[in-house]
């Protein structure tokens, strides 16, 4: 279900190792868009917009400030690509990625309840109720959050099984690495549900977002800047 595949030899296979390489683009480029979502979220709208509270309840409350092209757009792109990703194999990356994927869609699409006082109802809150609306959000949030976490899980499982290269990090750094970015992100929910629980700060969902952000960014980032691939040698060369 894991298997690992070998990287195409950039010389002996130079069409294969171009397409992997302009996945791997993409792969980083989702990466560093979760790693800045956050940090563009909550800075720009307080320098540009002057954004108040600050910072603001959740990430999914931005949707309600000059931020929410930014905001739905990053879910978005991170949508399609998750939806897309290994969307010709059959394996767990790939089921999780939809997943993930669709999750992501719905978070841009359902967003989370109003502020109080609060703008206008949206055309679909307004259709389906403010109520209905914001449960898919939480769920799809939650489901998101989830689905990335095993994800890395599964990363770490396939990186520490690749073969060790000649001049790069060994497997058994990647599987721990990538296992730090899961694990990251399930200390996340444990917070989110705790301090919903039993009460926590005004930014408490906020916090546990961040966290969870930058675990999904910093992971595929990484595992998308596979320099010798990247650069078309093979590793150790050069």
């Amino acid at each position: 279900m894991l298997r690992v595949e070998p990287r195409p030899d950039p010389g002996a296979s130079p069409i294969e190792a171009r397409y992997v390489r302009s996945f791997l683009v993409l792969r980083a480029a989702i990466g560093a868009l979760g790693v800045a979502l956050p940090v563009v979220l909550v800075l720009v709208d307080k320098l540009a917009f002057h954004g108040t509270p600050f910072p603001r309840n959740s990430l999914s409350a931005y949707y309600y400030s000059g931020m929410r092209e930014w905001f739905v757009g990053t879910l978005a792109a991170t949508g399609a690509f998750l939806v897309g990703y290994k969307v010709s194999e059959r394996n767990l990356d790939n089921a999780l990625s939809g997943v993930a994927g669709t999750a992501a869609a719905l978070i841009a699409l359902f967003p989370t309840g109003r502020p109080s006082p609060g703008p206008p109802l949206t055309p679909l809150q307004d259709l389906l109720g403010e109520t209905a609306v914001k449960i898919v959000h939480f769920s799809a949030s939650g489901i998101f959050i989830g689905a990335l976490g095993v994800l890395c899980v599964c990363f770490g499982i396939r990186e520490g099984r690749r073969p060790r290269r000649p001049g790069t990090r060994p497997p058994e750094f990647w599987r721990l690495y990538h296992f730090a970015c899961a694990s990251a992100i399930g200390l996340a929910i444990v917070w989110i549900v705790a301090t919903w629980i039993f009460g926590g700060p005004r930014w408490s969902l906020l916090l546990g977002e961040w966290v969870s952000a930058w675990a999904f960014g910093f992971s595929w980032l990484l595992k998308g800047l596979e320099i010798d691939t990247l650069l078309g040698r093979q590793a150790g060369a050069g």
